[in-house]
């Protein structure tokens, strides 16, 4: 017998601190004694007796090699109380076979319950449990120990057949996506084929070589968070985990573009092993092709595109840039970075990346400025307007249009861009003072190159996104979202932000998504008002 898979939740205990955690910070500080109350009636005031409320619970999956036996975990001092708990739902129970209990539900169905070292398990039929896990606490402990809710599957453990059947009915899935369509070109068709062909090929790639996933959900009450991860790990010396190592410590070049004040930030890095780069190239290229295949198309059916003329133009502006974007991935090199300031009446984006061909991306940008050019509110483009350590920027302002109302509160009739060009990167900078944002953006990087830092890294400050929505909100809308930015400025003291991050592990990979307390608060306050306003409606009654 071995264990596919694993679906455990923390104690009751645990859960119900979550809950009364939750309540604090949606100022419903009663939400933990709801919750038992709610048990006791449906109990008929048994609540849970009889059942260990220290311990985790859930579900462990097991296989045999050909079949698939699930069982349910759940810790007891005493069967025979929680047993009496079913009965008070109109279940029977009758002696089973080998001192199990079978338990006959009102619906017509029937689950065997066994009673063995302090555990219940409990499964649809007798012959799943005749080989019970050996240490269900010590499996549930592999996912409790550190989430609140997660599974874990041992994707090795999967018998054989199971596995390729699966790539079998992917492959079949893909044979039936793959007939050619009627506005369809054969070369449009072949590029679509040769893309999906190596999709299918990666995919079978993850069904052989990966070992185990876990997916975890957890609220951090002492640190006021909470938070899921998914992790995943390759089986050692297989091709993907030599290509996960193969990227060693991420490092960037543009560490002063991730700013941690900001209301928005985003940095990401890798370098790929050369040798891997070139094995996976013909993947990349038959990616890039039906990339350009399709975005040629869609320009094609594009009604708003005035003429023949134009439409070759902005064609040849896109090339352009897929050529500087597929030079940059062929090189295994991937850094960037961006942030986005906001204030009541101010909007800032500094972004950066390196850039393989950054004359490429140049050239694109000149053609859509002659295209612009035709338009009679665009001003042009100001060529070479500024210098900053070796990057030439390029300046224009965008028109916003009069109708849109909207937008032009936010930036005004019209709103400054700068586009640098390095030696190898690109830079962008639009909104207020764009200009002396990126230079400060680039000067921190240069004095902090080659930074460590995570393959992936998010973040972004609640509280100045609600400040700014506030301020260019509708009338109807501003109340609320003004209430939930004082609420965020008074009581969250900064602990608004809502982070992502991909760290390399051993073999893995894992992929941090998490939410600090004042996102939390957010979310039960506009719950909260969103309530209390369908209230009034409703006593109001139809207008």
């Amino acid at each position: 017998m071995k264990t596919v898979a694993v679906v455990g939740a923390a104690s009751y205990n645990d859960l119900v601190g979550d809950v009364n955690f939750i309540g604090s910070l949606a100022e419903r500080p009663e939400l933990g004694q709801m919750l038992q109350g709610t048990i006791a009636l449906f109990t008929q005031g048994r609540g849970l007796e009889g059942v260990d409320q220290s311990k985790p619970w859930g579900v462990i999956l097991q296989t045999n090699g050909q079949q698939f036996m699930p069982v349910a975990c759940l810790a007891v001092t005493d069967l025979d109380k929680v047993l009496t708990i079913v009965k008070g739902f109109g279940a029977q129970v009758q002696d089973g076979a080998d001192g199990a209990k079978q338990i006959s539900l009102p619906n017509g169905q029937t689950i065997h319950v066994k009673h063995e070292n302090g555990w219940a398990y409990i499964a649809q039929s007798e012959s799943a449990l005749a080989s019970l896990p050996a240490n269900p606490l010590a499996e549930l402990n592999q996912i409790t120990s550190e989430y609140d809710l997660g599974a874990r599957v041992a994707a090795q453990n999967v018998p054989e057949q199971y596995r390729q059947m699966a790539v079998q009915a992917m492959k079949a899935g893909m044979e039936d996506g793959l007939k050619k369509k009627d506005d369809e070109s054969d070369e449009q068709y072949e590029s679509r084929r040769k893309m999906a062909e190596a999709q299918i090929k990666q995919l079978e790639q993850m069904v052989n070589e990966i070992d185990v996933v876990t997916v975890g959900w957890a609220i951090d009450t002492a640190q006021q968070k909470t938070y899921i991860d998914a992790t995943y790990q390759f089986l050692p010396d297989s091709k993907l985990a030599k290509q996960i190592a193969g990227y060693g410590q991420p490092k960037t070049d543009f560490a002063g573009f991730y700013q941690t004040d900001a209301a928005a930030t985003l940095s990401f890095a890798s370098q790929a092993d050369p040798a891997m780069i070139k094995e996976n190239i013909e993947q990349m290229q038959a990616t890039m092709d039906t990339m350009r295949k399709q975005a040629e198309k869609a320009i094609d059916e594009e009604d708003d595109i005035p003429d023949d003329e134009t439409r070759a133009a902005i064609k040849s502006a896109m090339n352009d840039f897929l050529d500087a974007f597929q030079a940059t991935i062929e090189s295994g090199k991937m850094d960037g970075g961006a942030s986005l300031q906001l204030g009541t009446d101010k909007l800032t984006l500094v972004a950066a990346a390196q850039i393989k061909d950054p004359g490429k991306f140049e050239s694109g940008l000149k053609k859509l400025a002659e295209l612009a050019a035709k338009e009679p509110d665009f001003k042009g483009v100001q060529w070479n307007a500024a210098n900053h350590e070796g990057v030439n920027f390029h300046t224009m302002a965008i028109p916003v249009p009069a109708e849109e109302a909207e937008a032009r509160k936010m930036f005004g009739e019209q709103v400054d861009v700068a586009i640098g060009i390095g030696s190898e990167a690109v830079y962008v900078a639009l909104g207020n003072d764009n200009l002396a944002a990126v230079n400060k953006a680039i000067d921190d990087s240069k004095a902090n190159p080659g930074k460590a830092v995570p393959p992936f890294e998010f973040s972004m400050a609640l509280g100045q996104v609600m400040e700014f929505a506030a301020a260019n909100a509708k009338d109807a809308q501003r109340p609320m979202l003004q209430s939930i930015a004082d609420m965020l400025k008074e009581n969250a003291q900064g602990r608004d932000h809502v982070r992502a991050s991909g760290v390399l592990i051993e073999n893995g990979l894992k992929y941090h998504f998490e939410a600090e307390e004042g996102v939390l608060r957010a979310i039960g306050k506009a719950a909260m008002m969103a309530q209390q306003q369908a209230q009034q409606q409703a006593m109001q009654g139809p207008q």
